[in-house]
């Protein structure tokens, strides 16, 4: 991998941190602040918590320093399948509000490639400097030019993948040394280990982190 390893979580607002990674007392608009001070990296599901807007993609932006870094979901409620390419100036204005902060976009194209594909060409003509990586493919369907997005278990392997993103639910230290080492061997040109766990996912990037640091990823 020629580019260092992000390390994140996905999201940043769950209940259960309350009082364990965030102070109890912590107000829920500086939790994102609290967040970067510790990790350096974050993935943006698509969900009601974390749902972009341009305005609120800025705030975030000014919430956290300009090496912090944000991989972005598309939400498929945003972009049905319909409208995809008439929503693209909305898409657009997301993107230009997160500035250089923004590392990858995301895509679940629930493992039909060929019924996005005309989207996906789109996209990449609109952003051709800005990873888009697909969600729901295997690492040897992805087409030229995109990332992919997988479980740790998974083979995330492949050559030409600009960016590619491993979900991890557990934070056994060995099996996230394999995962960091694997990546590291491999010609992705950049990545994100992402842990997923809503309970102690900033446990295990913490950890995971510290492993990154001693490999030099």
């Amino acid at each position: 991998m020629q580019d260092s390893l992000r390390i994140g979580t996905r999201g940043w607002r769950y209940q259960a941190w309350d009082g364990t990674f965030y102070d109890a007392d912590l107000p829920p608009e500086w939790q994102l602040s609290w967040y970067a001070n510790h990790l350096r990296s974050v993935l943006i599901p698509a969900d009601g918590l974390h749902q972009m807007s341009p305005d609120r993609v800025r705030c975030w932006v000014e919430d956290t320093d300009p090496e912090f870094r944000f991989i972005a979901t598309i939400d498929p409620v945003q972009f049905p399948p319909d409208c995809r390419e008439a929503m693209l100036p909305d898409l657009e204005a997301l993107v230009t509000a997160f500035g250089e902060q923004l590392d990858a976009l995301v895509i679940d194209v629930g493992g039909n490639l060929s019924a996005i594909q005309r989207f996906l060409e789109r996209l990449r003509s609109t952003f051709p400097d800005l990873p888009v990586c697909l969600e729901g493919l295997p690492a040897h369907k992805l087409p030229h030019g995109f990332g992919g997005c997988f479980n740790g278990e998974e083979d995330f392997l492949f050559s030409d993948s600009p960016y590619t993103i491993v979900y991890q639910s557990e934070g056994d230290l060995s099996t996230v040394r394999t995962i960091i080492e694997t990546m590291q061997r491999s010609s992705i040109e950049a990545g994100a280990l992402i842990f997923s766990d809503p309970d102690r996912a900033f446990d295990h990037a913490a950890g995971a982190r510290t492993v990154a640091d001693l490999l030099e990823a």
